[in-house]
């Protein structure tokens, strides 16, 4: 189905019944790749034109980056398109999902690209795994992963989604033997280190925690969390100047951060303090 809606603009739309050749003047700006000009053309002409070459017309929003009025646009053809043959994937599905990523609605992106998953679109749990990241929704992110992971159930960012979010919503035991799952697979995911980290944290496991971090921070060392969980370990480790040196780092990043800012305090104040003798 996607392959047809992927047709030509040119070619005459057999799915929709119809025969209407494009203008000349609108296949002249889609030749020039004139997307803007191009779009605004389609709002000038009826809707029977925009309906006969909607592939042109979408296309031609997403190129020239109008992403409001693509969702408008593509959930005003949903419906219409659906009708009769009940959801299915179209690239207007793919499209709005796109868009409203694009716009910020990261969570209205997410549950669109899962729905494009569940249609048969390869990526769209991955899709929707990384808009629930950038939503903070921890809770959808597990549900998409697990769906992501019922498909493929090696796949090693599949695995790092899922322990992220059981570890982000406190299921820390939960989440410890997926992270290491993932990180068997693929041991390149910083933020999967990191997570693991913060279990070893949770179970004070400060060496291994340790251990963890500076793996994370070695894959990525402006991660704001890794450092802040290594502060942590290390303070607890007793080497306060490194603990410091963590927390600064972090504030660096994030100045206006109270538990940041209370946690460097701490750490300032022990690295202060004189050395203990030796006997």
């Amino acid at each position: 189905m996607l392959a047809l809606l992927l047709l030509s603009p040119f070619a005459q739309v057999q799915s929709q019944g119809l025969a209407m050749p494009m203008p000349a003047s609108a296949e002249a700006l889609y030749k020039a790749g004139d997307w803007a000009g191009l779009a605004d053309w389609f709002e000038t002409v009826p809707p029977a034109t925009r309906g006969a070459h909607y592939e042109t017309w979408i296309q031609a929003l997403q190129r020239s980056r109008r992403w409001e009025r693509l969702v408008t646009v593509c959930e005003a053809l949903q419906p219409q398109l659906e009708a009769k043959s009940g959801p299915r994937l179209g690239i207007y599905r793919l499209y709005r999902a796109q868009a409203l990523s694009q716009l910020g609605r990261h969570a209205e992106a997410a549950a669109a690209h899962a729905e494009n998953g569940r249609l048969g679109y390869p990526d769209g749990f991955s899709n929707a795994c990384t808009e629930a990241r950038l939503s903070q929704d921890w809770s959808s992110l597990l549900a998409y992963a697990t769906e992501l992971l019922a498909r493929r159930p090696d796949q090693a960012l599949g695995l790092a989604w899922k322990g992220e979010a059981l570890a982000r919503l406190d299921r820390f035991p939960e989440a410890e033997p997926i992270l290491r799952e993932a990180l068997v697979k693929d041991p390149k995911i910083a933020y999967a280190w990191n997570n693991l980290g913060r279990c070893l944290n949770e179970r004070k496991a400060w060496g291994e925690a340790c251990e963890a971090l500076d793996r994370a921070l070695a894959l990525d060392p402006g991660q704001l969390e890794a450092l802040f969980n290594r502060g942590r370990a290390r303070f607890e480790l007793k080497l306060y100047k490194e603990s410091r040196d963590d927390f600064r780092a972090a504030l660096a990043l994030r100045p206006n951060d109270p538990v940041i800012a209370e946690n460097l305090r701490q750490a300032e104040r022990y690295a202060a303090l004189p050395a203990p003798k030796s006997r």
